[in-house]
């Protein structure tokens, strides 16, 4: 009996947390520079076979604040569920990009805590890196307690020097987390501040405004409310099993399929043995966009669930003067070993399926985006 009323009381819990929404900026806010990152995405079509990780290339599109220390240091990040490290410049570093950007400097807070563990992580232009240390994290409207993150003292590269974000505040799962670091988020969900689940709304175009992370769960008016849940296949990335792929009704043939969904890549990233099936079915997207609406529907099953990727939800347009330019959303590249039949869906699924990643449930799940 005592069992029942202990859940009973942390279902109630739960329901009192509530959640808190976080509005995203746009990377790339002007028409100059959305135009630029395509022109970057489409080059990158180019320059395979690299050994980084998808999930390590710089091309999310979205970012929001965090601060770290007491009294509270400023800091913009891409809140990135394909990595679980969080990290910010240090007022230690001596790399242009730290003179650039916000950086943390611990001896202006009283809550910094020592740890010194040496951190590194590969990017595509070189490894950033620095060490681990300890202090309070504000997040959300929420005090955070003794939450490990990396102060980078060298960032390689022209890559770090333009972007926007100070750092990065990676939302996958700790096994994959350089230094075995528990992610920022589950501090949260483990200090009893929110529901241990969060969700990312993305707005159809990456400049418009209303893109939103809701910690604690996910906000009901953002979507049709047609939530399908599917367990994770592994709790590293957030990785789930796909079913069936069908281009225009085509099948496309493999022995298992899976997808990683990524808040920090824009494409729909996968590996050869599967993209080039569909893009051979897809045929050419026309630059000036003049095709579109002859293009074949995507159809992937998650769960029996059917999520349908019209042409207008994988080819990403960009505005160029008063006309738009396309690229064809679904990008082939080596994801390494044993994702040979793996899908990255990017943002531009999320924009499409409005997406609750649910640590407590180790589950992932999507409903229609309004």
């Amino acid at each position: 009996g005592a069992e029942i009323g202990e859940s009973g009381i942390s279902l109630l819990f739960v329901v009192a947390l509530g959640a808190v929404d976080i509005p995203l900026s746009p990377i790339y806010s002007t028409p100059e520079e959305q135009l630029a990152y395509f022109n970057f995405l489409k080059l990158r079509k180019f320059l395979k076979g690299s050994s980084i990780p998808v999930t390590n290339y710089m091309d999310a599109q979205y970012y929001g604040p965090v601060a770290m220390g007491t009294p509270p240091q400023p800091f913009t990040v891409v809140y990135d569920t394909g990595s679980s490290n969080l990290w910010v410049p240090s007022s230690k570093c001596t790399s242009l990009a730290c003179y650039m950007h916000h950086t943390y400097n611990s001896a202006a807070s009283s809550t910094y805590v020592k740890n010194g563990t040496a951190i590194s992580i590969q990017y595509g232009e070189g490894a950033c890196t620095g060490f681990i240390s300890q202090d309070t994290m504000s997040w959300g409207g929420y005090t955070v307690k003794n939450v490990l993150f990396g102060e980078m003292t060298h960032l390689p590269g022209t890559t770090w020097i333009e972007s926007k974000p100070d750092g990065i505040l990676g939302m996958a799962w700790q096994a994959i987390a350089e230094d075995g670091t528990p992610p920022a988020f589950t501090y949260l969900a483990q200090q009893g501040l929110v529901n241990n689940s969060f969700a990312f709304y993305l707005t159809k175009t990456a400049n418009q405004a209303g893109s939103v992370l809701t910690l604690g769960g996910y906000n009901s008016t953002l979507s049709k409310g047609d939530w399908n849940y599917v367990p994770l296949y592994k709790q590293e990335w957030w990785l789930i099993q796909l079913g069936a792929i069908t281009v225009g009704g085509k099948a496309v043939t493999g022995t298992g399929f899976k997808g990683i969904v990524d808040t920090g890549t824009t494409l729909l990233v996968g590996s050869p043995k599967i993209i080039n099936q569909i893009n051979a079915i897809i045929g050419t997207v026309a630059e000036d966009c003049s095709n579109i609406s002859k293009l074949p529907t995507v159809n992937i099953v998650i769960g029996s669930t059917t999520y349908a990727m019209p042409p207008s939800a994988y080819v990403w347009q960009v505005p160029n003067g008063n006309t738009y330019q396309c690229i064809n959303g679904w990008d082939a590249d080596d994801l390494g070993l044993g994702m040979e039949e793996t899908i990255i869906l990017g943002d531009l699924f999320i924009r499409t399926y409005y997406t609750h990643f649910d640590m407590g449930g180790s589950r992932v799940g999507f409903s229609t985006a309004l």
